[in-house]
């Protein structure tokens, strides 16, 4: 079973643990504060409080890290299946 906390350890060296199921963008870090665009921004929330979480590593370590911890999905295949049959309410 896959863990659905990823470890990482953000810009500052802090451990930090994220549920990649809440993650919305993974991209590279903006050119501010000195880093000139390397390294990684990671989103959860698009809303005006929300702040970004920053890496080192390039934005496709951290979506690699992030997609394998991820829970496993299973897609069940309907097109071959027919629609089920209307039964008609008779009435007593």
């Amino acid at each position: 079973m896959a863990a659905m906390l990823i470890q990482l350890t953000d810009a500052e060296g802090r451990e930090t643990w994220i549920n990649p199921i809440h993650v919305k963008i993974v991209r590279t870090r903006g050119k501010v504060l000195g880093m000139g665009g390397k390294g990684t921004e990671v989103w959860t929330s698009f809303t005006s409080n929300s702040e970004a979480i920053y890496f080192t590593e390039e934005p496709s370590e951290i979506a690699a890290a992030l997609n394998a911890g991820m829970p496993p999905v299973v897609v069940l295949d309907s097109s071959g299946d027919e629609p089920p049959p209307h039964n008609p309410q008779t009435g007593s």
